[in-house]
C-alpha cells in the first residue's frame, strides 16, 4: 500500500474540513449573541473547531512525499492524544452546565466527538505498530466520524440553540 494511492482521499477530506469550519463560523456569528447567553456553550464552537483543525492536520500529514508510515503514525497517535487531553476538560465543564433536559443528547454528543478522535488516535497507533496501511483503513473512519460530530455541533449551534 502506497500512500500516494490515498491522495484524492486526503485532499477530499482538506476540502471538507475547510468547508465544514466554514459552516460553523457562520453558525457562530449567526448566534453570537445567544451562544453566549448560554453559559458555556461557546465551548462546543471550540471542540468542534478543535476537531476541524485535528482532521485539516492528519488529512494534510500523509501527503507529504516520502514520510515513513512509522513517523505518520506517531504524529498521529500524538495530535490525537493532545486533542483528546483538550476536549475532555472542556466537555466536563459544559456538561456540569446543560440542563435535565438536554443533557441526554449531550453526553450522546461528547460520546461521538471522543470516539471519532480516539478511531484517528488508534489510527495512528496501528500505524505506528504495524507500519502497513491497514492504520490508514482505521483513519478514514475516524475522519468520517469527525465530520458527523463536528457537524452536530455546528447544528446544535445554529438552529437548536433558538428552540
Amino acid at each position: 500500500m502506497s500512500l500516494s494511492e490515498w491522495s484524492s482521499f486526503f485532499q477530499g477530506e482538506l476540502g471538507a474540513a475547510a468547508a465544514l469550519a466554514g459552516l460553523l463560523f457562520v453558525s457562530v456569528s449567526v448566534n453570537q449573541a445567544r451562544i453566549l447567553e448560554l453559559g458555556r456553550m461557546a465551548d462546543r464552537g471550540l471542540e468542534a473547531l478543535v476537531m476541524l483543525l485535528l482532521v485539516l492536520v492528519v488529512a494534510s500529514l500523509p501527503l507529504v512525499p516520502g514520510q515513513p508510515l512509522r513517523l505518520l503514525g506517531a504524529e498521529i497517535l500524538g495530535l490525537g492524544t493532545a486533542t483528546l487531553a483538550t476536549l475532555v476538560p472542556l466537555q466536563r465543564a459544559y456538561l456540569r452546565e446543560v440542563d435535565a433536559l438536554n443533557r441526554r443528547r449531550s453526553v450522546w454528543m461528547v460520546a461521538g466527538n471522543r470516539s471519532a478522535v480516539l478511531v484517528i488516535a488508534l489510527a495512528g497507533l496501528v500505524l505506528l505498530w504495524r507500519a502497513d496501511g491497514a492504520g490508514i483503513y482505521v483513519l478514514a473512519p475516524g475522519i468520517l466520524l469527525s465530520f458527523v460530530a463536528t457537524g452536530a455541533n455546528a447544528w446544535v449551534l445554529l438552529i437548536e440553540i433558538n428552540r
